[in-house]
């Protein structure tokens, strides 16, 4: 109903004081596609810390004591999953967060595809491979996240 109705127009009911306005109606409304992103990124942070875990352990059984990648995965990982809870919590400054840390890990992933020399082809086209493969939906969801969609929901 229009805002200047005051009664409607079926059934008389009186509708002054009572009129909530769509935009009020849509920030009361649960934001469904920013809980569903949350939780995908809550879920993508966890394993991201055990797969740079393991990597880790990995990299200590072969002998590379200067390997630190890994390290920086995990932390980019813990900032994503902190900026991932506080959006749940509506608050603007999660998406900051989440955005510094997704950026960094995106760098760190570029600079470790092109650390393997040759990265598209032999061996080092695997490793390539899984490194866009990690890649894409961290560039995807960065991107989504900072839709005026989403952005209207946080405080």
């Amino acid at each position: 109903m229009d805002e200047e109705i005051n009664f409607c127009p079926t059934c008389g009911e009186d509708k002054r004081g009572n009129f909530v306005s769509q935009q009020q109606h849509q920030q009361k409304s649960k934001p469904t596609f920013l809980i569903v992103l949350c939780v995908l990124t809550i879920i993508g942070s966890v394993f991201t810390i055990g797969r740079a875990y393991l990597y880790e352990m990995v990299s200590m059984m072969d002998g590379h004591s200067n390997y630190f990648r890994g390290w920086i995965y995990a932390g980019s990982a813990i900032g994503t999953l902190i900026g991932a809870i506080m959006m749940t919590q509506r608050k603007l400054n999660g998406l900051y967060i989440y955005s510094i840390f997704q950026v960094i890990y995106i760098i760190t992933v570029i600079i470790a595809s092109f650390s393997y020399g040759d990265a598209f082809g032999g061996a080092n086209a695997l490793a390539t491979a899984v490194a866009i493969f990690f890649l894409i939906p961290s560039v995807l969801f960065l991107v989504l996240y900072w839709t005026n969609m989403i952005k209207k929901y946080l405080k």
